[in-house]
């Protein structure tokens, strides 16, 4: 035998038991945290310092009720803490030590109503919400709260609380994000009462960023589709009710969500029906329509890199709509993927061109950094924006004006081309003005000074529209002037 026979006959046992070895060590550790299984609290979940409050010989990251005071952590916000559970007024206080458990000003002492009416509702359906924090998924347990939340709006008054209640279950993390059960109410509601304008009308609509105003308006599209003869693009006035405040571009958001129901998820006549409006109205229904269209998509086909690539008919759509379609795509496998990038991103990279698996991955980033921003710091209704349209006299022409200030004693003098209005507040304005009415060179003015951040566009994606942005210093009076 030579010496390289001799050689390779000691070590390729070696080679194989030290392999076997590795093989052994790694299944007698499950989660190669350091912890062999005997031992780990959590033999399948990383946690090498094994901590165990509450000394069970279970781990904290994998022990539902940490405290053993039997709620679960899902939504427990004292969860090393078996004296306390509920914080609905999120002050830091648990209830049963804070002294004026609902903020009212009046010590619970002597308070008729102690407690929260969310906090009321929470003990009431405790059983089941804790059953839907049990199940094997996040979409298991998103689907079952959404269920859960349909029922308490059948049973329930008032719809306000019901969905305060998901708010609070969505700061907890029990709820992934309180968009997809506010929809689900917002179905049930409408089947309680199908006066939709009568229902939004006394509902904010941030809340849950606008997802009521989407299930509402989807559901009357939905019901009217069985209608003979009926025409959805006359049904566009159906928010003019709200113009002028923040919560005209949550129920024209609707419109494109009910506009795909309405056509039983065909894109194109949807998109139609959405630029039959102006132009920031128009932009604000196609978001709607290709959140719809693009989770319809998903809900009924495979996700595979064929069927994501063509979703989107480029040569049927504008530029703009297309990006919009595709970045709705990342939006669509942010909510799939409980807003966890790195699972979610890898959907948008089985696209075949690399600019649209750039465009998916832009729509995913927005939404997760929408859902985050809105769990921190909601915006109220004083900064929130209003779209405040404004028809030209003697036209079908509109220009549509966003801002958080308001609007008044809009004037516009064809023949000059002068535009004026009034301003409440010092904040950003945006108007968008169709080409024909303005001139090369226009000049903006507020309370006759130039604003200092002050920018303009001309064919703002690819349309005929002028688009103005400036941030005053002051409220007061604004011209926009064409120079000589």
């Amino acid at each position: 035998m030579n010496n390289t026979v001799k050689a390779l006959t000691v070590v390729v046992p070696i080679l194989i038991l030290s392999v076997l070895g590795f093989g052994l060590l790694f299944s007698n550790d499950a989660d190669a945290d350091g912890v062999i299984n005997s031992l780990d609290n959590c033999p399948n979940i990383v946690n090498p310092t094994q901590s165990d409050f509450d000394n069970d010989k279970i781990g904290d990251d994998c022990d539902i009720d940490d405290d053993n005071d039997n709620v679960l952590d899902a939504i427990d916000a004292f969860d090393t803490d078996p004296s306390e559970w509920s914080d609905f007024d999120f002050d830091g206080i648990g209830a049963n030590q804070d002294p004026d458990d609902d903020n009212d000003g009046i010590l619970d002492l002597v308070d008729k109503t102690p407690i929260l009416p969310t906090e009321q509702l929470a003990v009431e359906y405790l059983k089941e919400i804790q059953n839907c924090s049990l199940e094997d998924t996040e979409k298991l347990s998103t689907t079952c709260y959404s269920q859960l939340f349909q029922k308490i709006i059948a049973r329930e008054e008032s719809i306000l609380i019901p969905i305060d209640l998901s708010i609070t279950l969505s700061k907890l993390g029990a709820i992934d994000d309180c968009h997809f059960t506010t929809h689900a109410m917002a179905h049930a509601s409408f089947k309680e009462n199908p006066n939709i304008i009568e229902t939004l009308s006394n509902l904010d609509g941030s809340l849950c960023r606008g997802a009521f105003y989407h299930g509402s308006i989807a559901s009357y599209f939905d019901m009217l589709k069985d209608e003979d003869e009926f025409n959805p693009t006359s049904h566009i006035e159906l928010c003019d009710s709200f113009s002028g405040t923040s919560n005209y571009q949550d129920c024209v958001h609707g419109l494109g969500h009910g506009f795909v129901l309405f056509y039983s998820d065909e894109l194109m006549p949807s998109v139609n029906s959405c630029n039959q409006m102006s132009f920031y109205q128009n932009q604000i229904c196609i978001k709607g329509v290709m959140m719809q269209y693009t989770t319809d998509q998903m809900n009924q086909y495979d996700i595979t890199s064929e069927n994501i690539s063509n979703m989107c008919p480029n040569s049927e759509l504008s530029s703009q709509d297309y990006q919009q379609c595709v970045m709705s795509i990342g939006t669509t496998f942010a909510f799939q993927n409980f807003h966890n990038f790195d699972e979610a991103s890898k959907f948008c990279e089985l696209m075949n061109d690399e600019k649209d698996q750039n465009m998916c991955i832009q729509g995913l980033e927005l939404e997760i950094h929408d859902s985050e921003k809105y769990k921190v710091s909601p915006l109220t209704q004083d900064i929130r924006e209003k779209f405040q349209p404004q028809s030209i006299e003697g036209t079908s022409k509109i220009i549509d004006i966003r801002s958080p200030a308001i609007i008044s004693n809009f004037e516009f003098i064809p023949k000059v081309g002068i535009i004026s209005f009034y301003i409440d507040q010092p904040q950003y304005v945006i108007l968008y003005i169709p080409n024909e009415f303005v001139t090369s060179k226009m000049i903006v003015t507020v309370n006759g000074q130039i604003p200092s951040e002050l920018y303009g566009e001309n064919n703002i994606s690819g349309e005929e529209i002028v688009m103005i942005r400036f941030i005053p210093k002051d409220a007061g009076f604004v011209m926009v002037t064409p120079l000589p």
